[in-house]
């Protein structure tokens, strides 16, 4: 598993607060309680996919019926490239990368919105994949090669995107404060970059494999009750939480570039708890009896009991485990449906 999980983990988005360290461990877990020989009848579910490695682990070993859903557009358009079966063309990528930017009658060049994150390359070569004028069917591919490309140049998925003081890139490279060295060497071998994420990206479609994927765009709560599962399913419940008091689902630059336009933040109006277990208990309430469920928790608004009580409503534990000792440490645990659920207001 460890090639697969190296080959998928380079075409995935780099994601802030990801557990995908921890996927390959917790699909150890589960096969120990339904084997992996029977997988292949299983409906595997992701309430909240981000980066996708989760449904494309389970899709390269051997699971062939998925729902994968996030609120974030850039993780649809993950899942529609990881899950369309469409590989990208070098050939059709190194064309546009030698063609002129698209002319801007459909969109505004990017650099216009983003120019306090993205010198102006950048944004030239973003527009030209982003906005290329191609088949429909190599259009995702070469919009989540944007994208990609477009995230290289956050310091860090934790750390993101700096803001540039100035565009002259001389200057850039003599500031101190700021090691802009990684930035401008991405961006001067714009070449050879495209041509690994290409064979990153294509690589990971060969261990995928073919699937069928039910790819969605909505709040968990929205979402749940209109799925109707039938069947054997593995469903993972994992609310987007990105710190104590803040519950935001913006990746403000990535879905700007998306839209065309600076986007602002927005910030839910319930508590945390209240986002919290809300959304884990709509999704829990609408598996059918006898799915098993992985949930996360314990790093957020709630300490590990907290998560654990309510989770415990919905199913009995088959699995737990623990990143640490004492309140304050994160887990994950795997239970499975049982008929005494109520839904938590």
């Amino acid at each position: 598993m460890k090639r697969t999980f190296d080959i998928l983990q380079r075409a995935m988005l780099p994601l802030d607060g990801t557990i995908a360290r921890w996927v390959p461990e917790i699909m150890d877990a589960y096969a120990r309680i339904r084997p992996t020989g029977a997988w292949r009848e299983l409906t595997m579910v992701d309430f909240t996919a981000g980066s996708c490695l989760m449904p494309a682990l389970f899709a390269a070993s051997g699971v062939r019926q998925l729902v994968v859903n996030d609120y974030a557009p850039r993780s649809k358009l993950a899942a529609d490239f990881l899950f369309g079966r469409q590989p990208i063309s070098l050939r059709r990528v190194e064309a546009l990368l030698r063609s002129r930017r698209p002319k801007p009658r459909v969109h505004v060049p990017t650099f216009h919105f983003a120019c306090d994150y993205l010198l102006e390359p950048v944004c030239e070569i973003f527009d030209r994949l982003y906005y290329a004028d191609v088949p429909a069917s190599e259009r995702t591919g070469l919009r989540y090669l944007a994208v990609r490309w477009a995230l290289g140049f956050a310091r860090t998925a934790e750390e993101g995107f700096e803001i540039l003081y100035t565009h002259d890139i001389r200057q850039l490279a003599q500031t101190s404060d700021v090691d802009w060295h990684p930035y401008l060497a991405r961006l001067r071998r714009y070449r050879s970059v495209m041509s690994a994420l290409v064979r990153d990206l294509n690589a990971s479609l060969g261990v995928i494999g073919p699937v069928r994927a039910s790819i969605h765009c909505a709040d968990m709560v929205e979402i749940a009750p209109k799925l109707r599962l039938k069947g054997p399913v593995f469903a993972a419940v994992n609310p987007p939480t990105r710190g104590l008091d803040e519950y935001t689902i913006d990746d403000q630059l990535v879905h700007s570039l998306m839209s065309n336009r600076w986007l602002p933040l927005s910030k839910v109006s319930e508590s945390p708890m209240a986002f919290w277990t809300r959304r884990v208990s709509a999704a829990l309430k609408h598996l059918p009896l006898g799915a098993e469920f992985m949930v996360w928790g314990g790093d957020g608004s709630m300490h590990w009991r907290e998560c654990f009580q309510i989770w415990a409503l919905f199913g009995e534990p088959l699995h737990i485990s623990r990143l640490g000792s004492g309140e304050d440490a994160a887990g994950w645990a795997i239970l499975r449906r049982t008929g005494n659920g109520v839904e938590l207001q």
